[in-house]
């Protein structure tokens, strides 16, 4: 996850930022950016025109990509300093009320107006068996960290951290392979030169010395009678084999000797103090520290190794689209915004804060606003997007609706169609019914009649033959049971039939064997039923002749049989 952090340095010629991503194991430079300041802007670390400065870090947030407006400023000055202070043990949570209580002892500035911060160097046991504590503090006057606070947060950001530059300086290049021996880290910029001892990341000296570039600037200015905007570009063009660049060189030899000197002196009275390790290297940053001839001058006077460094050796740049000369030019002015927003390498100290009560209360209260705010506006977006899927939804159910109603609109149109067709599907039920209806009731002649020849006993001879058909629920005339029948016999019982036949048999008398034949083949035939045979009349020949009633029973309708189907 991100952790991005902002140092903003509100320097003597610009003011400059640096985001930095400082999640990761090397950090990771995002943006940054410098506005130049009309001269005058800072003198000696401190705002004299608050206009040209809020102007500078509007343009600033402007034209760069900065993704917070949340800043940590760096000061310095000759009210910005900072002092070792031996405490009796004390809990870590008292340690800044012990320093408070002693300060007065070592701070130059009233305790009213004073604000303080501390880090913990050591616990040691005194000579004479007592334990104690060495404690670092920063200390700054309140109108030097007040007027620095106010300015920005006219510019419209929010100070969330002030820090000194001399600890941001040696968090930006302090050299990790030194960190056994001293070395001093010397930012020479245009008003100010920062000198600062350390040893293993941790400040034992500051000095902060009153001049810097623009002192050689004016130098030439004067000797040459240009303006300053001239007399800079000459003295970025010192060592050029020209008549004016060698005569601005001469003009810059008294001012660079001063600067060497003060920086000289700052060097020898750290070593002359008791228990101090002699200073390995010195490492010069800042715009100032180009000037040409500087470094060897340097290196002469304080017998020491002198190398310019850049703080981006130790970043992750490649985010950034940077030449070769372009990161050597950013890299001399962006080691105090670098150093401001990168955290102290030993996680268990904790970043000097010279912010007053104040101020963290509005910074706060500014970032309570700003969550409410993005809350407000996340709870606003949401309510319009849920709000624009509801219309949605009802958009879709009324278009649906609409679908649903003209489909209705086209079935009920088609409902007389489909009346027809139901019309029709019934009346084809019916006539299916019908004509099963029929065929059940309608007698099957042709197989009637055959199958009467067929069964027609022997010597008996139809002389006339009637048939008729009756109704599904037509009973039969009743027949005897007996097969030797007599006048006045017994009746068979009635069945169901569909149509009768009525004969006029002649055969051979007397006897009524004949009569007997005829209702036994009856009987034996399931087409037919219920035979009744009439009076006998006997004839001259000797033979007899008699009626016979036969039912022709529904085994014989045409539905029971193929003969139309």
């Amino acid at each position: 996850m991100a952790q991005l952090v902002v140092g903003l340095d509100i320097g003597t010629s610009a003011v400059r930022a640096a985001e930095l991503d400082v999640h990761h194991a090397r950090p990771v430079l995002l943006t940054y950016g410098q506005v130049g300041l009309p001269p005058d802007s800072l003198v000696e670390g401190e705002i004299h025109h608050t206009g040209p400065v809020t102007e500078a870090i509007k343009k600033l947030w402007t034209n760069g990509q900065f993704s917070s407006s949340s800043v940590i400023v760096g000061i310095a000055g000759l009210r910005a300093i900072t002092r070792e202070i031996d405490l009796p043990f004390v809990p870590d949570d008292e340690v800044q009320s012990a320093v408070r209580f002693q300060s007065e002892e070592v701070i130059p500035f009233p305790p009213e107006q004073t604000i303080l911060s501390s880090q913990v160097l050591a616990d040691y046991t005194s000579p004479e068996g007592d334990k104690m504590r060495r404690v670092l503090v920063a200390a700054a006057h309140v109108d030097l960290v007040n007027g620095m606070i106010e300015t920005v947060e006219e510019g419209g950001l929010t100070v969330v951290g002030v820090d000194l530059i001399s600890s941001a300086l040696v968090r930006a290049i302090g050299g990790p392979e030194e960190a056994d021996r001293p070395e001093a880290i010397v930012s020479v910029g245009a008003g100010l030169t920062v000198v600062v001892v350390h040893q293993s990341g941790r400040p034992q000296f500051v000095r902060t010395i009153g001049s810097g570039g623009n002192l050689t600037t004016a130098a030439i200015a004067a000797a040459l009678d240009v303006p300053m905007a001239d007399a800079e570009g000459l003295k970025r063009r010192i060592g050029e084999l020209v008549g004016q660049q060698q005569t601005a060189e001469r003009a810059t030899q008294n001012t660079m000797n001063e600067l060497v000197g003060e920086i000289r002196n700052s060097i020898q009275y750290f070593a002359s103090l008791p228990g101090r390790l002699p200073v390995s290297r010195v490492l010069m940053t800042g715009g100032g520290s180009a000037l040409h001839g500087l470094v060897p001058l340097l290196e002469a006077q304080v017998h020491l190794p002198v190398v310019r460094v850049s703080p981006l050796s130790r970043l992750d740049v490649s985010k950034l689209a940077l030449t070769e000369e372009h990161a050597e030019e950013i890299g001399t002015v962006l080691a105090t915004p670098i150093g401001l927003a990168l955290p102290e390498p030993d996680s268990s100290v904790k970043k000097f804060n010279l912010l007053p009560p104040e101020a963290v209360k509005r910074a706060r209260l500014k970032k309570i606003q700003e969550r409410t705010i993005f809350g407000c506006a996340a709870v606003l977006i949401l309510l319009i997007a849920f709000g624009a899927w509801k219309f949605l939804q009802v958009h879709n159910a009324e278009n649906n609706v609409a679908a649903l109603q003209s489909n209705i609109s086209g079935l009920n149109a088609q409902i007389p169609k489909y009346d027809l067709v139901v019309a029709a599907n019934n009346a084809y039920d019916a006539g299916v019914a019908r004509r099963a209806s029929v065929l059940s009731s309608a007698i099957d002649w042709p197989l009637a009649l055959n199958t009467l020849i067929t069964i027609t006993p022997p010597g008996a001879e139809v002389q006339s033959l009637n048939g008729s058909s009756t109704s599904t629920s037509a009973t039969g005339s009743s027949a005897t049971t007996s097969p030797a029948a007599t006048p006045g016999a017994t009746k068979a019982p009635t069945s169901v039939a569909i149509g009768t036949i009525q004969l006029g048999v002649t055969g051979p008398g007397p006897s009524l064997s004949i009569s007997a034949a005829w209702i036994n083949a009856i009987a034996g035939s399931k087409l037919f039923a219920n035979p009744v045979q009439g009076a006998t009349k006997a004839n001259p020949d000797g033979s007899i002749s008699f009626p016979f009633a036969i039912s022709i029973s529904p085994a014989s309708s045409l539905d029971k049989n193929a003969s139309l189907k």
